[in-house]
């Protein structure tokens, strides 16, 4: 994440941002995949001031993304926060509110199987960006759930981009 998306992110506290990429990435992964907790996801957001009893809860509600790189074939397995809506979940590409879609979203869009590892248990499952009606259905659902969402979608789109919201539904 670039140091601006990264300050908007943290809305400025990136004194709070302890685990950085890259170093901190695959310890993030260690802790969801073992501890079913997102060290990341609580520290971002405590730092946009969230309280930290609520923080916790987002922390607990965290999964682990693998997709298919799209240019090496390669498993590419990331930390994401995830949002209930109907019987699928949703992650937003929001990239810190930055110019570009997170690498991930371009791997879906190449290649919408996926891997995902929630609450501990791993699942073959489907990805697919939502357009349309069914986006503007995804955001207002989601958008409570995820406070920072409409602030993220105003600074992408000074950008010229649309934040990705992606439905994931376990095959």
């Amino acid at each position: 994440m670039a140091d601006d998306a990264r300050r908007f992110s943290a809305r400025g506290r990136t004194w709070l941002i302890v685990l950085r990429e890259p170093w901190g990435q695959p310890v993030d992964r260690w802790f969801v995949r073992w501890l079913r907790f997102s060290p990341m996801t609580f520290q971002y957001a405590v730092a946009a001031g969230t309280p930290v009893a609520e923080a916790f809860r987002k922390g607990r509600r965290s999964l682990l993304l693998t997709t298919v790189g799209r240019r090496s074939g390669l498993p590419r397995t990331t930390v994401l926060p995830w949002f209930a809506h109907g019987d699928e979940w949703v992650i937003c590409g929001t990239n810190g509110g930055g110019p570009t879609d997170p690498h991930w979203v371009g791997n879906i869009r190449a290649d919408d199987r996926v891997w995902v590892r929630v609450d501990g248990r791993l699942r073959a499952a489907r990805a697919r960006i939502t357009t349309g009606e069914e986006r503007r259905q995804v955001f207002e659902a989601v958008a409570p759930q995820h406070g920072g969402l409409p602030r993220y979608e105003r600074q992408a789109a000074k950008h010229g981009r649309e934040v990705p919201l992606v439905a994931i539904r376990p095959r």
